[in-house]
């Protein structure tokens, strides 16, 4: 049995496409876990009118909180009402998977026993192109998505990688035991790197599944540069830093660092005019810095690789794909 966690929020005009490819699934033992972020656009009573409808192969369950707890946060609430399964499967609302979307994700995590989570092919909804082909970490030191942009053709090798992004991810429990789940600090974006970087740390694998197909129908909640997506996508790439990168391997990518942040600033503070959210953002970080300073400590009592493979499984910005990628976003973004 798996437990497939979907957290919503004020998405009725686009769930139940999530949940019609979801229920045609060719692996069906599996149990469905909603869980409802205090929306208000009627998506509870949408989700309850299509589950009454359908006669269901599997459970399915729909919890609504009193308030918005973030991804993050929802998908906490939701694993404390899982059962001890083996295995925990996250899924956005705003995603149609493919029918053996979830076959193929189970099929490799119990085929290679070191692999605490598995990405999938995330494609952009209505285009022929990757949104993500697992994720990456990159030498300026934040985390990247591989092969956004490209060509779906492309990316078809199963192998090892950084991380996944969490909109359709499959993680091992015996991992999360380990390592713990996502933080609810961080409220969106970037809780999956968070969690990507503690077990590569810990020493488990990350495995990108190229037949495992989703479709993505990306940030269709929050919107591509909003100033909420903005806000938590500059605030926790830095909580990521400081919780997680080993000081080796922050001096080494040192002069990389201050280049992408340079980048960085231009492009939000002065390309599009977001300077107040920028520093904002990054004072707010400031101010969680001995939070997550405490954290770290404990993350790094686990740590059971070396700065030599973390180095190794690092992109470098000299990377094809993602150094033209990023020039390609720089000045059309």
């Amino acid at each position: 049995m798996v437990s497939v966690i979907i957290v919503n929020y004020n998405g009725e005009k686009i769930i139940i496409n999530c949940l019609s490819s979801l229920i045609e699934q060719t692996y069906q033992n599996f149990h469905i876990l909603i869980i409802d972020n205090f929306s208000s656009d009627g998506s509870v009573e949408t989700i309850d009118g299509f589950l009454e409808k359908k006669s269901l192969k599997h459970k399915a369950v729909v919890i609504s909180l009193k308030e918005n707890l973030g991804f993050a946060g929802g998908n906490i609430e939701a694993l404390k009402h899982t059962p001890k399964e083996k295995y925990i499967v996250l899924l956005n609302n705003d995603t149609e998977v493919d029918k053996k979307w979830l076959e193929q994700l189970i099929f490799h995590m119990e085929e290679n026993p070191d692999v605490g989570i598995c990405a999938s092919k995330l494609v952009t909804y209505g285009a022929n192109c990757i949104d993500s082909a697992g994720d990456g970490y990159t030498m300026f030191l934040k985390g990247d998505k591989r092969g956004e942009g490209q060509e779906q053709c492309r990316y078809e090798t199963k192998e090892y990688v950084f991380g996944a992004c969490a909109g359709a991810a499959i993680y091992r429990r015996e991992m999360l035991e380990e390592i713990g789940f996502l933080d609810e600090d961080f409220f969106l974006i970037y809780e999956d790197t968070d969690l990507n970087f503690r077990a590569q740390l810990a020493g488990w694998k990350v495995m990108y599944v190229p037949t495992a197909i989703v479709q993505h129908k990306v940030r269709s909640s929050i919107g591509e540069l909003s100033d909420k997506a903005i806000y938590y996508s500059l605030r926790n790439s830095e909580l990521v830093r400081i919780k997680n990168i080993p000081l080796g391997i922050f001096f080494r990518c040192l002069p990389w660092f201050i280049i992408g942040g340079i980048g960085e600033l231009i492009y939000f503070s002065f390309r599009h005019k977001r300077f107040r959210l920028y520093l904002r953002a990054k004072m707010d970080a400031l101010k969680m810095f001995p939070l997550m300073l405490k954290k770290r400590k404990e993350i790094m009592k686990n740590k059971k690789v070396s700065n030599k493979y973390i180095m190794s499984i690092i992109t470098s910005i000299w990377q094809r794909d993602f150094f033209l990628s990023k020039i390609r976003k720089f000045f059309h973004g």
